[in-house]
């Protein structure tokens, strides 16, 4: 985990002209969760998944690169290491996210994608679910959808209605995802993109674990 949020650091503090991107660090878990998923991926795959600049991207390449995270071949593509994933896998855990997995849930009808993620203990940070929706639309999500798990059933926050009295197919396909367990959070975002929807349930994940 240091090596990740130390790279970040020199990488945000880096000598050089014009304006400097800011990106998040959710961002830089996208593109380490891109390359584990999908790698090798070429640069210009992973600058079409992550909406970023060309420039951009290949400069976190070369960060990651440095500090053996990620593995960068000419003609090759890009692929995660060993060190990367571990590094992933810590960061996540540390922002208390047990797990992250798309959702097969046409009858949303939301968008093409739906990605749900885990956040354990997190019920306490859930009002309404607007600032979940919020977080998620930012990060150009379709819409969202935030459960908590009380009581041994996911409620829908605010009226703290069953999920399975108002959808039982989502609240059965949620349950047959995680391993749920008392005061834990469930974050459903959706976008007709795979990685948006990705990352809108990560700036979610993290916007209840800051």
């Amino acid at each position: 985990m240091a090596k990740l949020l130390e790279a970040l650091a020199k990488w945000r503090g880096r000598a050089g002209r014009g304006p400097k991107v800011e990106v998040p660090l959710p961002k830089l878990l996208l593109l380490l969760r891109i390359l584990g998923s999908e790698g090798p991926i070429g640069r210009y795959a992973l600058v079409s998944r992550l909406k970023l600049g060309e420039g951009v991207v290949r400069s976190m390449l070369s960060m990651l690169a440095r500090q053996g995270l990620v593995e960068v071949r000419r003609g090759r593509g890009c692929r995660l290491t060993p060190e990367g994933l571990k590094e992933l896998e810590a960061i996540l855990r540390s922002h208390r996210i047990a797990d992250l997995k798309p959702l097969d849930a046409p009858h949303l009808k939301m968008g093409a994608f739906n990605v749900a993620v885990q956040v354990k203990g997190a019920a306490s940070k859930v009002k309404m679910g607007v600032e979940q929706r919020d977080e998620a639309v930012k990060a150009g999500a379709l819409g969202a959808l935030t459960l908590v798990f009380k009581g041994g059933r996911l409620l829908i926050p605010g009226v703290e209605e069953p999920l399975e009295g108002a959808d039982p197919r989502l609240a059965q396909a949620i349950e047959g995802l995680f391993q749920l367990e008392e005061g834990d959070v469930v974050a459903l975002c959706s976008s007709n993109e795979r990685w948006v929807a990705e990352e809108a349930a990560l700036a979610v994940a993290f916007s209840l674990t800051a």
